[in-house]
């Protein structure tokens, strides 16, 4: 397999500072005993410090992936949690902890949901709507307002300065997706398919569900229209 390594691809080694070692979700304690008691016993957390021993007032428990701290002094809300289980225990129902936060119990593996095709006829004109500023600093132009129920999305990007582009290695959670080069060129990159290459005006690119790839750069004036299924997809850096 042929990696797609963004700092590679875009021509540079450099690498992000590392801002922190780690992190934890802070919470209010409440009953510091009943609490902790709950994270452990009924959600599986493990409790790695409490203090002070003659009168508890924090609490810290590490379980499923995630740090939590329990703190009296907080001054956040009770928030919520969520944990993923297998699909015999998505049933379950939310519950409370003693301290007010909300636990909420969805499947770990959720199925592709492609919504039905509500048809009908759509004129989208080049006057209707201004462009948005979307991910990896590219505008987007929704030409499918109605997203037909929600199975299909359809947008006209655009980099009007060009350049190079503040992309990440990605991939989408998606049934279907096209990309159609209509104006200037963009340099992009997909894994297991070769080194970056260059699409201009006229080209289209077919990208199956899950493949990594970044865009690298592009002409000014660079125009695309995209198209997805269903509208609303995961992107995963």
């Amino acid at each position: 397999m042929t990696p797609v390594d963004g700092a590679q691809a875009a021509g540079t080694t450099t690498q992000p500072e590392r801002l922190a070692e780690a992190g934890e979700v802070v919470l209010p304690a409440g009953d510091v005993d009943a609490t902790v008691a709950f994270f452990v016993e009924r959600l599986g957390f493990r409790l790695q410090m409490i203090m002070p021993a003659d009168s508890p007032r924090v609490a810290v428990l590490v379980g499923h992936g995630m740090r939590v701290r329990l703190d009296v002094a907080a001054h956040s809300g009770p928030g919520a949690l969520r944990l993923t289980v297998d699909e015999t225990e998505v049933a379950l129902p939310s519950i409370v902890a003693p301290n007010g936060t909300h636990i909420e119990f969805v499947a770990a593996d959720v199925p592709l949901i492609v919504p039905p095709l509500a048809a009908r006829f759509e004129l989208t004109t080049a006057a209707h709507g201004a462009s948005g500023m979307g991910r990896a600093g590219m505008r987007y132009r929704d030409l499918l307002p109605s997203r037909l129920g929600g199975r299909f999305i359809a947008s006209h990007i655009a980099i009007p300065e060009g350049g190079p582009v503040p992309d990440y290695v990605h991939s989408h959670r998606i049934r279907f997706q096209m990309i159609y080069c209509a104006a200037g060129w963009v340099r992009v990159v997909y894994e297991d398919q070769g080194p970056p290459f260059v699409m201009h005006a006229g080209d289209c690119v077919l990208q199956p569900p899950g493949l990594r790839h970044r865009v690298l750069e592009s002409s000014p004036g660079f125009e695309a229209v995209e198209i997805g299924c269903p509208a609303e997809h995961e992107t995963y850096p």
